[in-house]
């Protein structure tokens, strides 16, 4: 094996174990000595785009593709990036590669990393790069209620909710903020009827609604050669205790409004309102 081809080895070690640094600067020796090499700036592309770092990840790409003009993958890399950086007519010309775009999923999940968890999320995929965060977020993760962001094609598990399987995609990045902000509070022994009526209420007042107390967190993991699958529990508990919910909504004012009516019609109460 030649000193180059090693050197491509130890970096792919490097990139494998999560060793980011290591593995870009071994990658970019490569390039030195072999400045037609494919491979260092396809695995560049790659690891740019993973870490939402859209210019070099730009660059890679377009590098990789002048070199083999048939690596699907890094052409849908150059994709998402072009949306990423806003250069439409560069993302079109490179979706159209691709063909007509299926229809896809009604909903898909999202892993969103951030304070050494991840959080699976649910939201509705506007096309192949764009999707609108139908969840209300952990306010550590700085996303919002209806935020559109850039997620990766890869299906990287499978979320399973009410007996489906949805594939769960990497998030890559914040595209457009919404206006909504996130707001929570606790409610008094909530029966699973309680619930739902404030859900209801909150739906009819265009107000983002989630129960935060059986939040799909865990520790981050790493996936490997089968795809993990996460399931959504049952978060209305015989049990009687106080539920941690979270409302999306504009303005503070629209969350008191809607509390205030569930309270006449549940008899029930709610406490440490927050906004977040």
């Amino acid at each position: 094996m030649s000193d180059h081809t090693l050197l491509l080895a130890k970096a792919r070690e490097y990139d494998a174990q999560g060793d980011v640094y290591n593995a870009v600067k071994l990658y970019k020796r490569c390039i030195k000595l072999l400045p037609e090499w494919v491979e260092p700036y396809m695995y560049l592309a790659e690891i740019y785009k993973k870490r939402a770092e859209w210019k070099p990840a730009l660059y890679y790409a377009k590098k990789a593709l002048s070199l083999d003009a048939s690596l699907a993958d890094t052409w849908w890399t150059l994709g998402i990036t072009a949306v990423a950086l806003g250069k439409a007519r560069l993302a079109n010309s490179v979706w159209s590669k691709f063909g007509p775009s299926n229809p896809r999923a009604a909903l898909i999940s999202l892993q969103l990393t951030h304070s050494g968890i991840f959080e699976m999320i649910w939201a509705k995929p506007l096309d192949r790069a764009r999707a609108q965060i139908t969840s209300i977020p952990h306010p550590d993760s700085d996303r919002h209620f209806l935020d559109t962001v850039i997620f990766d094609r890869q299906v990287i598990g499978y979320n399973v909710a009410n007996r489906r399987r949805y594939p769960v995609h990497a998030e890559l990045g914040l595209l457009q903020r919404s206006a909504y902000f996130t707001f929570s509070c606790w409610l008094e022994t909530p029966a699973q009827k309680d619930v739902k009526t404030l859900e209801r209420l909150c739906i009819e007042a265009n107000l983002g609604f989630e129960v935060w107390s059986k939040a799909a967190k865990v520790q981050k993991q790493v996936y490997r050669d089968k795809l993990q699958e996460f399931y959504s529990g049952d978060i209305f508990q015989k049990t009687e205790e106080d539920l941690l919910i979270a409302i999306a909504a504009k303005q503070e004012a629209h969350v008191e409004q809607v509390l205030r009516a569930w309270t006449i019609i549940t008899l029930k109460q709610y406490y440490a309102l927050e906004r977040h």
